[in-house]
């Protein structure tokens, strides 16, 4: 509709003819609205004012009013200084100016064209003088105007790169749903946008969803204009967005375009720091800059490619990996381990390690679910840290109220039975604010599924910086659910590498729990449980793998009454061995000895 230089261009047809307006229809002063988008967006409502006979703006005022089609109200001053070219008018402003002059320049036989034509070429004009009114420049300019080759109707990526931006934060605008998806591939933000604005807007995004609040234009804006140098017609701008899409189903598709641009405007990037080093490099036989610049080259490639490829050098790590090893030979331990709640398991484990599976087995009835919560106590209650319980053999109020017992010493069944005594009740007051306090999240769908569980802990890990995922148990856990499995260790195997993948990807520790065979007698005594018990399709995806064995669970009059074995049988990160806990049924809770 323009070329490159902002001059008007003329269009057969239509009310867009001439930049100058027609039938004697005066427009502002260059002064005052130099030539560019917003003059001729100017040019065209003055067409079509002048068609529909130009009436007062008092009438206009009175017309659109009273106008079912007009989406907004003017007041006679509003239409004077959009038509004086004082004001620009907002999305809704424009439609409703259109619509209304089209209506009365066809009752008195006037030909203006198309009105959905004519209003996309108004919107777009509108929407470009805004853009450049917030100060958002895009280089329409085609490689062939700088002489380079005759593809001057390819957008550049920058062009590219604004369009995406803006129809997927549509989406995010008009579905909550699009966040959550959008989320997971755009980040970080600072070098995926190619305006501060868009940038501030999706921020603005992320902290309503996060916050669960309400997602409007008007509180979206209020949180933009906070961080930007200027806050004129930023609410416009917002509004603006919820015509560029109208599925935000297509919120996915518009993210990976956003992300893959940036990674254009990166490589374009490259190339003109490469051409300005090369411009600037002296080549003198005393002076040469040659090996210097091929090395920054090669260097600046080499971690584009290895960035793209998600891979590091040792040197990159190295860093991390000290410090590491610094917070494990602290008094505080590993800080960036999760502690168990057992000192004994953590002396073999040093905690539940960011990245790292862990297969908590046991038999049907020896409480793996207890210690499966007891884990989650120790991660959200006794360090405030978030946790995701997934409990799938259980209820979540079932686990609540397991959660009070251990917490207040109250005895569960005394609980249930609605028994409790007048201590018992004080305990349970005492533990109340600690527990409804804590950081922990629970999901007991029965037919919760693997993908499900992914993006859920995406989620939480973005927005409520998760720390542990506990699942109860592992068996349960459907895979689709339209399938029916019919070879279980195949599964398992599934979710075994899935469930890995995510601890890696999200930089956390997953516990799952798995329920294994009761044991068999052996001579006198039942069996231990052994790593052969567990699946080998499993097994191999687990980082740690700990059995649970309680002898008193089988002999009723067994020594060890009370007692129960953490059994560390496959540790990748330390040793191997058997901890010692002692069990509380009555408490629903294990302790250290």
């Amino acid at each position: 509709m323009r070329s490159s230089d902002g001059d008007t261009s003329k269009h057969s047809g239509g009310v867009l003819e001439t930049g100058r307006g027609r039938r004697g229809v005066t427009l502002p002063d260059e002064g005052e609205v130099p030539e560019g988008p917003h003059r001729e967006m100017l040019a065209g409502l003055h067409n079509i004012y002048a068609a529909a006979g130009r009436p007062s703006y008092r009438d206009m005022a009175r017309g659109i009013k009273s106008d079912d089609r007009a989406p907004a109200t003017l007041n006679y001053q509003a239409i004077g200084k959009i038509l004086k070219g004082r004001n620009l008018p907002s999305p809704r402003q424009l439609v409703s100016l259109v619509i209304w002059l089209f209506g009365e320049a066809s009752a008195s036989g006037q030909d203006v064209g198309n009105l959905d034509e004519v209003l996309a070429q108004l919107q777009e004009l509108r929407e470009e003088a805004h853009r450049r009114s917030l100060g958002i420049q895009v280089d329409s300019k085609g490689p062939a105007e700088n002489g380079q080759s005759d593809t001057a109707d390819i957008p550049s990526v920058v062009t590219q790169g604004v369009a995406s931006e803006r129809r997927m934060l549509s989406c995010m605008l008009q579905s909550k749903d699009a966040i959550a998806d959008v989320v997971e591939l755009v980040v970080p933000i600072e070098s995926v946008f190619t305006d501060k604005l868009h940038a501030e807007i999706y921020t603005a995004l992320l902290q309503l969803y996060a916050d669960g609040a309400d997602v409007t234009t008007e509180a979206v804006a209020q949180i933009a204009e906070a961080h930007i140098s200027t806050s004129t017609g930023v609410r416009d701008y917002v509004e603006g967005l919820l015509r560029e899409v109208s599925d935000p189903r297509e919120a996915e598709a518009h993210a990976e375009r956003v992300v893959e641009l940036a990674k254009l405007r990166r490589i374009a990037s490259m190339g003109e720091k490469f051409t300005d080093l090369a411009h600037s490099a002296s080549v003198s036989a005393e002076d040469s800059d040659m090996d210097s610049l091929v090395t920054t080259v090669e260097n600046e490639v080499i971690s584009f490619i290895n960035e793209m490829a998600k891979i590091s050098t040792v040197g990159s790590v190295l860093g991390d990996a000290l410090d590491e090893v610094d917070a494990a030979g602290s008094a505080d331990g590993d800080a960036a381990a999760v502690p168990s709640g057992f000192s004994g398991l953590d002396a073999l484990s040093s905690g539940f390690r960011p990245g790292e599976l862990t297969v908590v087995a046991g038999a049907s009835g020896i409480g793996k679910s207890t210690l499966g919560l007891d884990f989650i106590r120790s991660c959200s209650i006794s360090q405030g840290l978030t946790s995701y319980l997934v409990t799938l053999q259980m209820g979540r109020n079932e686990m609540a109220m397991r959660m009070m017992a251990a917490e207040a010493r109250v005895p569960l069944d005394r609980m249930r039975s609605r028994t409790m005594t007048d201590e018992d009740w004080t305990r349970l007051a005492r533990a109340m604010p600690q527990v409804n306090s804590a950081p922990v999240w629970m999901q007991d769908e029965a037919t919760y599924t693997l993908s499900q569980l992914v993006q859920s802990s995406r989620r939480l890990s973005f927005f409520n910086e998760l720390q542990l995922v506990v699942i109860d148990s592992l068996d349960l856990l459907y895979l689709d659910r339209r399938s029916i499995s019919v070879d279980l260790e195949r599964d398992l195997a599934v979710v075994g590498r899935e469930l890995r993948n995510m601890a890696k990807e999200l930089n956390i520790p997953v516990v799952a729990l798995l329920q294994i065979d009761q044991p068999s007698m052996i001579y006198d005594g039942y069996a231990r449980p052994a790593l052969r018990d567990i699946p080998g399709s499993l097994e191999r995806f687990a980082d740690m793998v700990v059995l649970l064995y309680r002898e008193d669970a089988y002999e009723k009059e067994s020594l060890r009454a009370g007692e129960a074995d953490l059994i560390v049988a496959k540790n990748r990160s330390g040793r191997t061995g058997t901890v010692t806990v002692a069990f509380q049924a009555h408490y629903a809770r294990f302790v250290d000895m």
